[in-house]
């Protein structure tokens, strides 16, 4: 069961002698389409090939606290995170760790929400920050005292605190980035198109053409900008979809019918508007409504809850 559930991420070996017993265990939630998780699972190396990237298509970031035990790179890597120490692990670059006995907390984010927060968004996989950089163990704490809320908090409150959250991890692993090799102003630049265009998301007259008279800069320059995600169209229509997927999960947009929560994000067409967000989460507007009204506390994970709707949820995350 094991070995199934944490195979959406990795595919995984115990390093123990066969006849030793096996625990494992993931205390999750999903936070409009970010994954927080506690996990304490016995010594195992884990993998991720060109091959398995290819094939599950997730594209997002494992943001890691060590809370006992460790894990070190193989092979090549002599990288080790420690108790305390901020890991991050890029879902679309091949991984290959081993660990010893170890308890984590984890944030599960795809990489159009942490991307536009980082400067060098393709340069951090296996990037490890040691425990004592203050805006790591400021981010350790905030961590550990959202997942210990997790039982109490609203779904509300929880997703107000998501943005200060990321912002908070993106400047933790910036905290890397000395003065010369700042992100460039064309990072900047990129950076600051894409909040434009979050912070207008649901205009109807969001255009590249807008974009451009905002910015004083020619189409071509937009487009080189935003090439690393896909592109003006690709991007806007993936953080239309992001934004349909919290409100879907919404108690107050419940009623609201799904040919109408497409106009009011973007999509003239229902049908052209279920296709895209199935392509998107792996499920449809009224899949996902059905799921969260009957799981309306973040869809926390409980005796309840199987290890495959978990494996769902983090399914889900970065694609």
């Amino acid at each position: 069961m094991w070995r199934e559930s944490i195979g959406v991420l990795f595919d995984t070996r115990l390093r123990g002698a066969s006849d030793e017993p096996f625990f494992a265990s993931v205390d999750a939630a999903l936070i409009g389409s970010v994954g927080v998780a506690r996990t304490r699972s016995k010594s195992q190396d884990f993998d991720r090939s060109r091959y398995k990237i290819a094939r599950d298509g997730m594209d997002g970031y494992l943001v890691q606290f060590y809370v006992s035990g460790e894990s070190g790179g193989r092979g090549n890597s002599d990288r080790i995170a420690r108790a305390g120490d901020l890991y991050v692990i890029d879902m679309a670059q091949p991984l290959a760790t081993s660990t010893i006995d170890h308890e984590h907390l984890s944030l599960a984010i795809p990489r159009q929400m942490l991307a536009p927060r980082l400067k060098r968004p393709d340069d951090n996989h296996e990037l490890v920050l040691p425990a004592s950089m203050p805006l790591v163990s400021l981010l350790r704490d905030t961590l550990g005292s959202l997942h210990k809320q997790l039982d109490h908090i609203s779904v509300g409150d929880a997703e107000a605190v998501l943005s200060p959250l990321l912002d908070l991890a993106g400047a933790a692993i910036n905290s890397q980035t000395n003065e010369g090799n700042a992100a460039s102003v064309g990072h900047a630049l990129s950076i600051a198109v894409r909040r434009y265009i979050t912070d207008h998301l649901l205009e109807p007259d969001l255009t590249v053409e807008r974009v451009m008279g905002a910015f004083g800069l020619s189409r071509r320059t937009i487009y080189r900008l935003l090439e690393l995600v896909g592109g003006f169209s690709v991007f806007l229509a993936q953080q239309r979809l992001r934004r349909a997927f919290i409100n879907l999960r919404a108690p107050e947009y419940r009623r609201v019918a799904i040919a109408d929560l497409a106009s009011a994000h973007g999509f003239t067409n229902a049908a052209n508007f279920s296709r895209a967000f199935r392509r998107e989460f792996g499920m449809s507007p009224r899949e996902l409504r059905h799921l969260s009204a009957h799981h309306p506390t973040l869809l926390k994970s409980s005796p309840g809850l199987s290890a495959t709707d978990w494996s769902q949820w983090i399914g889900l995350i970065g694609r």
